[in-house]
């Protein structure tokens, strides 16, 4: 049913994708450039002088804008980040959705077997290392 409903993909060239993925990259910069500006209006705000009370300059008011930034992607970065990689790996692999995983785990199965027959294959050459061995002391 779906198949029918959904378009097939075509075949295009990376520079509409790879345009795509730089200007989404470099969005953060206009964020900061839009954070210092509303930031600014916020200080200087005619109607809030509380902001002005507390920081009486405008270095220090973004100085500490600038602290709970720093302090968030911290906390993102050693509590938040680490949790959601694991949730999302965990429901990559669960009941077989990822195909990728479960080609690992055929490849991993086939390398477990050959081991086993590697490990089979040495003792046999070293039985038979032993017995030439064997003969070479006899004659």
């Amino acid at each position: 049913m779906f198949p029918s409903i959904i378009p097939k993909q075509r075949k295009m060239s990376t520079r509409l994708g790879g345009f795509l993925i730089l200007i989404s990259e470099t969005m953060f910069l206009f964020s900061i450039l839009n954070f210092l500006m509303i930031s600014r209006l916020q200080y200087y705000s005619s109607g809030d002088s509380y902001i002005r009370a507390i920081f009486p300059h405008y270095l220090f008011f973004l100085g500490a804008m600038g602290f709970v930034g720093m302090t968030a992607m911290f906390l993102i970065y050693v509590y938040i980040l680490p949790s959601k990689q694991r949730f999302s790996q965990e429901q990559a692999v669960k009941d077989s959705r990822s195909p990728t995983y479960n080609k690992l785990l055929e490849v991993q199965g086939e390398l477990s077997e050959m081991r086993k027959l590697v490990e089979e294959l040495t003792e046999r050459i070293d039985g038979l290392v032993e017995e030439e061995s064997g003969r070479s002391e006899k004659s």
